[in-house]
């Protein structure tokens, strides 16, 4: 296995700040996520020579900032040097926030941050997952955009513009033909319309379907015939190019 296949991962880097027996740091961590929605949980993955392990364990309570793209020099820095080599905390870019709810500060200016106390410690063969409750948030008032590292860092792109359907379908008990799709824009009042097609791709028309409530498509279907082997779907809805797909569960 390539040594630096990790760093194909994309995350939004982190930094990770403590504060324990009068000691405060702050360092960066592109491991650094969300692992929970409700309770709302944050987790920092940390290498075996970080000094912020043990502030960690040691108060029981961490801060994470996921980094905006003009915060790129503060988390090179972060990350470039240790607590065991200086107090990173005196440069004057990392402007570090009160807290609300531990004894925990938080780095100023990022996409959001957020004040957590350890739940739960994971031990990894090399690294350590520290995973903390949040009980404090911090989001600036208007939206920041996140500066990304996958290898290198770099900031967000425009938005990709969806244009296609995707589309499953699969042949359940009783032959009743179930279709789930996906398309751009979300949108509950859009129709769906589901057309079954033959080995020679003749048509026959299974309907219109209604939207989920989240704006997808998810129907059972009794087919007016037979659903034989290298049958294949066609879902089209408006603003989309149609999806098509195989027939899974249909004899071969």
């Amino acid at each position: 296995m390539t040594s630096d296949l990790w760093k194909k991962l994309t995350s939004t880097v982190g930094l990770v700040c403590t504060r324990h027996d009068g000691v405060t740091n702050v360092m960066s961590a592109e491991w650094a996520f969300f692992v929970n929605k409700q309770p709302l949980y944050a987790a920092v993955v940390l290498g075996p020579r970080s000094a912020t392990r043990k502030l960690i364990e040691g108060s029981g309570e961490f801060s994470v900032t996921l980094c905006a793209e003009d915060q790129a020099e503060i988390a090179d820095f972060a990350g470039s040097h240790s607590l065991t080599d200086i107090d990173k905390t005196a440069g004057e870019p990392i402007r570090l926030g009160e807290p609300d709810a531990t004894a925990t500060p938080w780095v100023k200016g990022g996409v959001a941050a957020v004040e957590c106390l350890l739940r739960r410690t994971v031990d990894l063969p090399v690294h350590t997952m520290y995973i903390g409750e949040v009980v404090a948030e911090h989001v600036p008032d208007r939206p920041r955009r996140p500066l990304v590292k996958h290898g290198a860092m770099y900031g967000l792109g425009d938005p990709l513009v969806r244009t296609a359907v995707v589309a499953t379908a699969e042949l359940r008990p009783g032959g009743v033909l179930r279709v789930a799709a996906t398309a751009p824009a979300h949108d509950s009042t859009r129709t769906w319309r589901v057309t079954l097609l033959d080995t020679d791709g003749a048509p026959t028309p299974l309907g219109s379907h209604p939207s989920s409530a989240h704006g997808d498509l998810l129907v059972d279907i009794e087919p007016p015939c037979a659903v034989e082997p290298g049958y294949r779907v066609r879902v089209e809805t408006q603003g989309a190019k149609p999806g098509f797909s195989a027939i899974s569960g249909a004899a071969r």
